[in-house]
């Protein structure tokens, strides 16, 4: 489970303090000129450009001296309070506006959460960094200043185009969906189609889309690269903006909005550039696939499926874009508030899940203590905060009462070990780690005792085709200069790859309790997606070679998260079906008072398995003895069996009861928790 903490502010210090099993070192603050106002280091920030944020009165003064020209939606570059303008004129001030735009509509909710206290500042460059946050922070009234560090894509080496592989099933015949690539998705059902694969290593989905296949009405917020809504497999899942056009700031918010750049509010994937280090173009496709995996649309006869993306042809949940990063190296127009103003658009507009496959550059925040001293107390972390507090809030129908914020753990753990990255350790979000097709960690993956739980993120040290499978852009006004045919299919690994398989299951499993008009906190469904889960432990052993580099697995033992998410588990949670959890081959008994009270002991028990289940799992026919139901699987997989009963000795009527039996080569005796 993910580290828990506090954040403290004593003695005008800030002091970051954690219960982790590791003893951090003391990072009370960072110091910049006798500062301790200051959050991060000037080292790897963006050159002329800080966040401050102010006392509730001294927000008030700026606001009433400013609201002519903020409101208009026109750029300020003086506060019209002199003692703050007198640091703005010194530092020369070019930019100066509330990060969090006024809003009629949620202008309320904003200021309660104490989001109209934040602002950020644009100066020339040409100050010295630390000086200016000094100065900035010695202004009354100002609690916090805090540097800005670019945030990157947590993909892993560039996108692969899709080709089809000699003896691939591209045939859909046999498949649940007439998708015709969905039967290379082996991290949907694992059949050990691709090299190097293992039966089992997937996020069992096939069985979950028996219950639910998605519900448009459950909205996930893609905050990465934008999405290409003119896609021909993401178009029909697409969010539609109700309010579009009716908030100046957003211009025509159709599908999302481009927070990426201050000149520019339409969402752009056209935006390339060369990269020296893989000697190719590199393009927006992220974006694109991350909303892939979560809802490209099923059942419409073309690529391929989403987790979440319905049957045929309609029905999946739907995906709004919210740009923050793009493929274009030029920072003169870069918003570095854009992730922080993401989650907050995100939640008043009805997301449920903020899907984050992002990060600060390595080569920005390079230690621990900077990652720490950095984020605590930010503005992206007072946007988290707000996403997770009021996302569903305004519908009275939501399945859920609150968001979650899931996101990529990061790509280095072969590099760095286990070590904390953010703002994925941060303990409100779902921090996502990555397995390759054998159930192995992925060679990059990040872990550690703050990752909440594993998804297939690929591992193309094998080949391609273990990669993740979605879609990236296909647009045909565009020339591109690498290999893809403009098939809009390609192959990615990261930890950017996994955490979407989380944000889809999470989705479906929504989508299910909107269908059963069930309704759950923030905090209860989050306990749901953890613990719907398959043991990942029993694979920790031995070692994985990555070139010239050997990983030993055990390293990784329980520090993978609670375990490899299932879909299917996720859904039975929701339905309130239990589940039995038995190992294969071997024999299984399962005591029925736990299910039927004391009374079952006494009782005459008629067992029903469903559909093809004995055949599928190898099942032989289950009995009941003296409350007690003993079932032996010779395969692996899951199925349903239903028990109905007259309890003799007290006279009640008969009870039925549906219970899921899944059968696996590992059970951990905690049901999959570590």
């Amino acid at each position: 489970m993910k580290i828990m903490q506090k954040w403290l502010l004593a003695l005008g210090v800030l002091v970051v303090v954690s219960c982790a099993k590791e003893t951090l070192d003391d990072i009370a603050t960072v110091d910049v000129g006798g500062s301790e106002a200051v959050l991060g280091e000037p080292e790897g920030a963006i050159a002329g450009a800080l966040s401050l944020c102010v006392s509730s009165d001294l927000a008030d003064r700026i606001e009433q001296a400013t609201a002519h020209i903020t409101r208009s939606g026109e750029v300020a570059t003086r506060s019209g309070i002199d003692e703050v303008d007198l640091v703005f004129n010194k530092i020369g001030v070019e930019r100066f506006e509330r990060i969090f735009p006024f809003e009629e509509r949620f202008e309320a909710r904003h200021r309660a959460a104490g989001l109209h206290r934040w602002y950020t500042v644009r100066f020339t460059g040409e100050e010295d960094l630390a000086e200016a946050a000094r100065l900035l922070s010695r202004i009354e009234g100002v609690s916090t200043v805090q540097y800005k560090y670019r945030i990157v894509p947590l993909r892993e080496g560039p996108m692969i185009p899709y080709t089809p592989r000699v003896g691939a099933e591209t045939r859909a015949t046999t498949m649940p969906m007439n998708d015709p690539l969905l039967a290379e998705q082996w991290h949907y059902d694992n059949r050990g189609q691709v090299a190097s694969s293992k039966v089992g290593a997937d996020v069992n989905l096939f069985e979950a889309w028996k219950l639910c296949t998605g519900a448009p009405d459950v909205i996930v917020a893609v905050i990465d690269e934008p999405v290409q809504y003119t896609h021909a497999d993401l178009a029909a899942n697409m969010w539609t903006n109700p309010h579009a056009g009716e908030d100046s700031r957003y211009g025509n918010d159709l599908h999302g909005f481009n927070f990426a750049r201050t000149n520019k509010k339409e969402l752009d994937w056209v935006s390339n550039y060369y990269d020296s280090d893989y000697g190719m173009w590199m393009y927006a496709d992220h974006g694109s696939h991350v909303a892939g995996t979560i809802a490209a649309v099923n059942g419409n006869g073309k690529g391929l499926c989403g987790v979440a993306g319905g049957a045929n042809g309609s029905g999946g949940v739907k995906i709004m874009s919210c740009q923050i990063l793009d493929c274009n190296e030029s920072s003169a127009y870069y918003n570095y508030d854009a992730a922080a103003q993401a989650f907050v658009y995100a939640a008043d507009r009805g997301a449920l899940i903020a899907q984050c496959s992002w990060g600060y550059d390595a080569s920005s925040v390079k230690t621990q203590a900077q990652w720490l001293s950095s984020y605590s107390g930010s503005a992206e972390k007072e946007a988290i905060d707000y996403f997770i507090e009021n996302a569903g809030t305004d519908n009275p129908a939501s399945p859920m009462k609150g968001g979650l914020v899931i996101f990529a753990a990061g790509n280095d753990g072969h590099i760095v070990g286990d070590q904390m990255t953010w703002p994925s350790a941060y303990a409100p979000t779902i921090a996502v780690a990555s397995i390759a097709p054998d159930y192995t960690p992925a060679y990059y993956t990040d872990f550690g005792s703050w990752v909440d739980i594993t998804a297939p993120g690929g591992d193309m040290y094998y080949n391609d085709e273990t990669g993740v499978l979605s879609t990236i852009l296909d647009d045909p006004s565009m020339s591109f200069k690498d290999d893809r045919d403009n098939t809009g299919y390609g192959y990615m690994q990261g930890t950017s790859m996994a955490c979407p398989h989380v944000s889809g299951v999470a989705a479906l499993g929504l989508s299910y309790a909107a269908k059963l008009g069930k309704q759950f906190t923030a905090a209860e469904f989050k306990t749901m997606l953890l613990s719907s889960v398959n043991d990942i432990n029993p694979y920790m052993t031995g070692t994985k070679r990555v070139g010239s580099k050997t990983l030993r697995l055990t390293n990784y033992s329980k520090k993978m998260g609670t375990g490899y998410v299932d879909a299917y588990k996720l859904l039975l949670e929701v339905e309130g079906t239990p589940s039995i959890y038995i190992r294969k081959g071997e024999s299984a008994t399962i005591d029925l008072t736990t299910y039927f009270g004391a009374g079952a002991k006494y009782a005459s028990f008629e067992v029903t398995v469903e559909g093809d289940v004995k055949t599928r799992l190898g099942m032989s026919a289950p009995t009941v003895k003296d409350g007690k139901l003993s079932v032996v699987c010779s395969k692996a997989g899951v199925g349903t069996i239903t028990l109905s009963t007259v309890v003799s000795s007290t006279g009640e009527p008969e009870m039925s009861k549906k219970l899921a039996i899944i059968a696996r080569e590992f059970v951990a005796d905690n049901g999959g928790w570590l």
